[in-house]
């Protein structure tokens, strides 16, 4: 595992990707934007050893990140090029579990855009009782919210949550100190998700496409 590196990034020029980011998305990110006062707290993004930090606003944009090298593959006479697009999802999951050690009172929630809620491939995070679902959004294709708390706070679980909720264009994750998630239901009212946003002590982003994130930290009030 590779060591992250944190590179702490403009507010004006940073909260405009985010505003496009959260704009229109699901409820999760609506609350975030309506409820969360950023300027009560800094942005800054994590990265690799030898990152490009030249491309550091260039938020859309991958290639930051050291590449891997293009591999020439044969398959049937056919031969093609690979090359793995790297990422910081473990490196970032290893981070994000320790934030929450750090702090019992700490949960976190990322949002997922893609996947159904009867989806198969959600079997394993249902039986870990890590997937939520929103009132509103129980019968849309979406509404899907992953749930980090006390009994499944664990760095495996931190990194498959993530892995499921990415996609390129949007994914976010919120650590939050908000003790909805002592209750037995796994439904989320727009209060709770509010609840979630107005204690939010962190939120992180997918940017870089796909490569690293931008992430949201509230200032220490002590």
């Amino acid at each position: 595992m590779k060591n992250l590196y944190r590179h702490e990034l403009d507010f004006d020029r940073t909260m405009k990707f985010v505003k496009d980011n959260l704009t229109d998305v699901n409820s999760l990110s609506s609350e975030l934007l309506n409820l969360v006062d950023f300027k009560s707290g800094v942005f800054f993004t994590l990265l690799t050893l030898g990152s490009d930090l030249e491309r550091l606003y260039e938020f859309k944009n991958g290639i930051i990140l050291p590449q891997f090298p293009v591999i020439v593959s044969e398959i049937d006479g056919k031969k093609s090029l690979i090359q793995k697009v790297p990422t910081i999802k473990e490196e970032l999951s290893d981070f994000i579990f320790h934030k929450l050690k750090s702090n019992q009172k700490l949960s976190c929630v990322f949002d997922e855009v893609t996947l159904s809620p009867d989806d198969p491939s959600l079997k394993v995070l249902y039986e870990k009782k890590c997937v939520f679902l929103h009132e509103d959004e129980v019968t849309h294709e979406d509404g899907v919210t992953y749930v980090i708390r006390e009994h499944n706070k664990n760095h495996e679980t931190i990194l498959n949550c993530m892995r499921k909720s990415f996609s390129f264009w949007h994914s976010v994750g919120v650590v939050t100190e908000a003790d909805y998630f002592k209750t037995d239901t796994n439904i989320f009212s727009l209060e709770d998700i509010q609840a979630i946003c107005k204690n939010a002590k962190m939120i992180i982003i997918s940017a870089y496409d796909g490569e690293a994130y931008i992430l949201w930290e509230k200032a220490s009030q002590e």
